[in-house]
């Protein structure tokens, strides 16, 4: 019963976690006609609008496939065979361990902390780099010890993501591609690809809002590091 358990709670967390996930890629609000919109040069508009839907089509895949394995785990173990004659029964593809507790846990975290930099920022978040009309800086919430929490969150949610639905590749054992791209190795490549669009992208972030507010940016800014107070 105990195992049962674990395995529904297991459920739940992958469930409850994707659509965190599936909230944090989202973009909360869209640009006005009279809002100034910064050139960030081509594939602005893949990276805004494209990529994210194209993720949370893999997240949701991702998810349904582990999702309905641990379904059938507890209700209909004689379909596992069916559905699954890919993996061997005497191992556990998706094991409740440490390591995807841990995932669970930034996931929740990331996903969490993006919708309080949502809520935050309010109408001024958006994925386009855009200043209102009457654009404010806010400094409370998560913006009072950082500049760029929402990145900080975002990269917490996407470690999570990674230790979390690398295990799919235990239900593909023999697709190399799948192999590949969920190794340490893949992992790592994947998340220094974010890294290096975050870093672009807060270079340009920053030059627009210190063109709008001036000083009061420089001051914001010589009082909070970018990612983690005190830190970096």
């Amino acid at each position: 019963m105990f195992a049962e358990f674990l395995t529904l709670f297991q459920l739940f967390l992958l469930c409850l976690t994707s659509l965190l996930l599936h909230i944090g890629s989202s973009n909360p609000n869209v640009s006005s006609p009279g809002d100034y919109l910064a050139n960030e040069g081509i594939g602005t508009s893949f990276l805004v609008f494209v990529a994210p839907k194209i993720g949370q089509l893999h997240i949701w895949a991702s998810t349904l496939y582990q999702a309905l394995y641990l379904f059938f785990r507890v209700f209909l173990p004689a379909f596992i065979s069916i559905f699954y004659p890919q993996i061997s029964t005497s191992t556990d593809p998706l094991p409740f361990n440490s390591m995807s507790m841990i995932g669970y846990t930034f996931m929740i975290m990331g996903g969490f902390g993006r919708i309080w930099c949502y809520r935050t920022l309010g109408a001024f978040f958006t994925f386009e780099l855009t200043i209102r009309n009457k654009h404010k800086l806010i400094q409370t919430g998560p913006y009072a010890y950082v500049r760029h929490p929402s990145y900080t969150f975002l990269l917490v949610l996407l470690w999570g993501f990674l230790l979390v639905h690398r295990r799919l590749a235990n239900l593909f054992p023999n697709q190399a591609w799948i192999q590949t791209l969920l190794s340490p190795l893949g992992i790592l490549v994947i998340l220094f690809s974010v890294i290096l669009v975050i870093a672009r992208r807060i270079i340009m972030e920053e030059k627009e809002l210190a063109t709008k507010f001036g000083s009061e940016w420089t001051q914001y800014a010589s009082k909070r590091k970018r990612f983690i107070p005190k830190i970096i």
